[in-house]
């Protein structure tokens, strides 16, 4: 199976409602661990099916501890319990650099399959939860920036002068839509090149 490219901004992927995984298999073992290792190298802290590409409703996540890191591997993921709420700028491997503030449930509880089968029960708070409510929102077509109000809205720009490094400037939904169809077109053309 080659490796998956993130979907970007405007591929119809990323609209489409993904289905009900029924059949537990070594191609769906490979495509959660390629998703891990794409989250992973991307410096993501969860990746939806969609965005790889495939309908499949799969999300990874993975949460820092103080005993390490943990990777969720969730088949068929959904919340059950929400409560509480939680607002913070959102962003999304899929809209590379775009941030948006997005009001999200403090505390969430998630049932889903795991890779061998297992049925799980997950409670979720603070940025874990986000994070699931994040990938459960791309398996159903709803991106971040569906949610976001649209004033907030703004792109991550590196600024070595900036006290974190980085400076936010603002933008609107439509001067993102042309900006990702851009990249889009150019990754279309490298990916044509190389063929």
């Amino acid at each position: 199976m080659p490796k998956p490219s993130i979907r970007i901004y405007g591929d119809p992927v990323l609209r489409t409602k993904a289905k009900q995984v029924r059949e537990l298999d070594g191609r769906l073992y490979d495509l959660i661990e390629q998703m891990v290792a794409a989250m992973c190298e991307n410096e993501g802290v969860g990746l939806a099916a969609p965005q790889v590409g495939s309908l499949a409703r799969v999300i990874v996540a993975r949460s820092d501890t103080e005993e390490g890191t943990e990777v969720f591997r969730l088949i068929n993921p959904r919340i059950i319990a929400a409560e509480g709420i939680q607002e913070g700028m959102e962003g999304c491997l899929s809209l590379p650099s775009l941030r948006g503030q997005v009001q999200r449930s403090a505390q969430v509880v998630v049932e889903a399959m795991t890779p061998e089968g297992k049925d799980i029960t997950i409670e979720a708070t603070g940025l874990l939860a986000r994070v699931f409510e994040h990938e459960i929102d791309h398996l159903n077509s709803i991106l971040f920036v569906d949610r976001a109000a649209a004033d907030t809205l703004c792109w991550l720009i590196p600024d070595p002068e900036a006290e974190d490094g980085y400076r936010l400037e603002e933008t609107t939904i439509e001067e993102a839509k042309r900006r990702f169809a851009r990249l889009r077109a150019k990754r279309q053309a490298k990916e044509e090149a190389q063929q």
